[in-house]
């Protein structure tokens, strides 16, 4: 399975990276991210090219409240909280941004959670998207559910992910 991204890289310099939308995300990579790795509260997979971050994506672990879920996502689901994998950050530099990157992080990103999914459960990706650009994003491109009760928060059961990345692989 091919990645186009890398792990975390403290020697990559993130201070230059601009996303141009949310300065949060610009902070978090420049300031936070590695925190994060050295707590292991999260992972953070960055596209670069000539030594530039263009890209990045931040992974965790998090679970999902059935009230959180619309009714069609509740069918064949048990009664207490799931594991989730949480889509927690994604960004794209502004000198790359509608060139399809978002989509190949995306991509990077399902092929993740599908090599996770083969050793740990996990019934849904789930991920806050920062604003309804994002949101519609997700819900439109990627074919995310809205929550009930937040529809900035999106999830996407991972059975879909799993049988369609699976198909692929057995066609090679």
């Amino acid at each position: 399975m091919d990645f186009i991204t890398v792990d975390f890289d403290q020697s990559i310099d993130r201070s230059v990276f601009d996303c141009k939308t949310h300065p949060a995300l610009n902070t978090y990579i420049a300031q936070h991210a590695g925190q994060d790795e050295k707590r292991n509260t999260s992972r953070t997979f960055m596209f670069v090219d000539d030594g530039l971050l263009l890209g990045y994506y931040t992974l965790a672990n998090a679970s999902v409240a059935l009230d959180e879920l619309t009714d069609e996502l509740k069918k064949k689901m048990p009664r207490y909280p799931m594991p989730a994998v949480l889509l927690s950050r994604l960004a794209v530099d502004k000198s790359v941004q509608f060139q399809g990157l978002g989509k190949r992080l995306m991509a990077d990103f399902f092929r993740r959670v599908y090599a996770i999914s083969k050793h740990s459960g996990v019934a849904f990706i789930a991920v806050d998207a920062k604003d309804d650009v994002a949101a519609a994003f997700y819900r439109d491109k990627l074919g995310f559910t809205p929550s009930p009760v937040n529809p900035l928060r999106l999830f996407l059961p991972t059975a879909t992910l799993i049988q369609g990345l699976a198909q692929k692989a057995s066609r090679k």
